[in-house]
């Protein structure tokens, strides 16, 4: 399917880019032929689009132990099927075979008026998403030429087959952990995780595809003031200056197709640069132990700092005492400096031990505290299972002193019942 709707995509813009140049009679049946292609291809695509949806309601059935299919298909799964075919079937469909050598430009532009057959023509091509060269007189169905981009709509397929052929989503294990952890394995979850392992990569193949293709959708939808089409390296300058919101003004989009495009591409950049800025400062961050090496070297520094404050404030302590002994005034100069340096240096000690608490805190980060409690949870299962094998132990000494108990109880009351023989006999 993915295969079809590119291949789509790309006849689709071999038969624009004929239709901007409005070449000879060998290239528009050319130009035929390729529409003929596009639409044999288009049909297969819908064909396994139905087989796509049938497979995807049994399976679902399968999953949810459903006996009958038809439950299992509701009134959202039809019409997301029918916008999936909608955007699938729009293509330029090929009409009457050309036997004869289209207008050129130039004759088209001189006459005043648009024959019926040519206006309706170029409506059709608008619909179907072929962009025809004399599309700015049709002034009724300027609005329509938007219809054009429907097209590449189908790029929506590379997102089944990141999704098919990922991992993550056909490992059972792993879609199972996910399940029990309520996180559905679905496309906006693999991106996540694609954005989060490979940012640069996807990024960079983001902005490069979009790029092309915002290049010739204004190539497609803009003109010169001579009613020339833009030239590609036109359209790729007009892309760069909106895609970075810088807009100079040298080129502007001179239909309302290319001002919708424009502002879509306007906030695209946006978004992507916002993307690139949280790249960046993710990958500027200081890992585990780069940051472990960075408090330490912090902790030293202010260590070093601390022993000269406190080596400062006993120095300026003495200072103080010997010149108050000395019967200075205490409002001579030097006993103000060493008074004032005295409180300085105690004022910068209690900064700097502010400072350690707070890069003590700072290395402690949810890393750290998820491998404490870890640790805790394992001491506290040892301690349990030592518990544990003692009260057994305890258990068994009890039972054994209860038996050692009935043991002695019985040999005493033996040794009572003998006794009182002797003296029975004794007595006799």
């Amino acid at each position: 399917m993915c295969f079809l709707g590119v291949f789509g995509i790309i006849l689709m813009s071999i038969v624009n880019e004929i239709e901007f140049h409005q070449i000879n009679d060998k290239y528009a049946k050319l130009s035929w032929f390729i529409k003929l292609t596009i639409t044999l291809s288009t049909i297969v695509l819908i064909g396994l689009i139905f087989y796509y949806h049938r497979l995807d309601i049994t399976l679902n059935s399968i999953n949810n132990s459903i006996g009958n299919y038809h439950i299992t298909i509701t009134y959202t799964k039809i019409f997301f099927i029918a916008v999936e075919i909608l955007i699938c079937a729009i293509h330029p469909i090929p009409r009457s075979f050309p036997l004869h050598s289209n207008t050129s430009l130039e004759n088209i532009s001189s006459n005043s008026t648009i024959s019926t057959h040519d206006t309706f023509s170029t409506a059709i091509d608008i619909l179907l998403g072929v962009p025809s060269k004399y599309q700015f007189l049709v002034s009724p169905y300027q609005i329509l030429q938007s219809s054009k981009l429907i097209v590449f709509a189908r790029l929506y397929l590379f997102g089944r087959v990141i999704m098919f052929h990922s991992h993550l989503f056909r490992d059972v294990s792993l879609r199972s952990i996910g399940y029990l952890n309520k996180v559905s394995i679905n496309f906006f979850y693999l991106m996540k995780t694609h954005l989060e392992r490979f940012p640069t990569l996807w990024l960079t193949a983001f902005c490069v595809t979009f790029c092309i293709i915002g290049s010739w959708c204004l190539r497609a939808c803009s003109y010169l003031p001579n009613n020339q089409h833009l030239s590609v390296a036109d359209s790729m300058w007009l892309f760069i200056v909106t895609f970075s919101t810088v807009g100079y003004g040298d080129l502007t989009p001179s239909s309302y197709c290319g001002r919708s495009i424009a502002a879509i591409i306007g906030l695209v950049g946006v978004f992507s640069t916002a993307l690139v800025i949280a790249v960046l400062a993710q990958m500027l961050l200081l890992n585990r132990w780069e940051k472990y090496v960075h408090n330490f070297a912090l902790q030293a520094e202010l260590e070093k700092e601390r022993k000269t404050q406190a080596a400062n404030i006993v120095k300026f302590t003495i200072k103080v005492w010997f010149l108050r002994n000395k019967n200075r005034s205490e409002l001579s100069i030097r006993y103000l400096q060493a008074q004032r340096k005295l409180f300085n240096s105690i004022d910068s000690l209690q900064i700097i031990k502010q400072k350690q608490r707070q890069l003590i805190d700072h290395c402690v980060d949810q890393i750290d505290i998820i491998t404490i409690q870890r640790s805790t949870n394992d001491k506290t299962c040892e301690i349990s299972k030592q518990l544990t094998f003692l009260k057994t132990k305890i258990d068994n000494m009890e039972e054994k002193l209860v038996e050692m108990n009935i043991n002695i109880n019985n040999t005493m009351n033996d040794i009572q019942k003998t006794l009182h023989m002797l003296l029975d006999k004794v007595e006799k």
